[in-house]
């Protein structure tokens, strides 16, 4: 196993360490929680540059890269629904769309083929960490900051999502 690969592994295996902090009822247990996402979030872009700069890109790494993404955020999401007063509405929308592009994406690696991230779906990841890392925050209450940027998360995650089947069709449709 690579040094990229292992990191991606690593911040897999954080995931439920993150969850334990994140359940812990004090201020600390909520700035770990915090600090702990935002390492396993910038430690995303350390994993993808270090693939790319030392050329040792692999199939496992282009499947486990955006599924560890897709753990922290849910994760992260369930706790901001079961714990921060998140809207449940939001959270089960961006579920949806990160459940159904994974799904795409196995399909279409499992046929020797590769759906790399495109800007808006890096876009979309970028928006989703700084909305979830807002939101980890120990805040008593929420203001306009935390509604706009969910927001803009919410449209961009959908936006980006669509694209990727409109592409997949448009992909076929050429094929046919």
């Amino acid at each position: 196993m690579n040094l990229p690969n292992a990191i991606t592994v690593a911040r897999i295996a954080l995931v439920p360490l993150f969850l334990y902090f994140a359940y812990q009822d004090s201020t600390a247990g909520a700035v770990t929680a915090f600090a702990l996402f935002v390492v396993l979030s910038l430690s995303d872009s350390l994993d993808g540059y270090l693939a790319r700069r030392w050329d040792v890109i692999t199939r496992a790494g282009q499947f486990l890269d955006p599924t560890a993404d897709k753990l922290l955020i849910g994760a992260a999401l369930w706790v901001l629904v079961d714990d921060r007063h998140f809207p449940l509405i939001v959270a089960l929308l961006i579920a949806f769309r990160e459940v159904a592009v994974q799904i795409l994406r196995t399909q279409i690696v499992s046929g020797g083929g590769s759906l790399p991230a495109s800007g808006l779906g890096k876009l979309k990841t970028f928006l989703q960490v700084w909305m979830v890392s807002w939101w980890l925050l120990p805040f008593e209450h929420r203001n306009v900051g935390h509604w706009m940027l969910t927001g803009a998360a919410l449209a961009i995650t959908l936006w980006s999502g669509a694209l990727y089947f409109m592409e997949l069709r448009e992909q076929r449709e050429r094929i046919t």
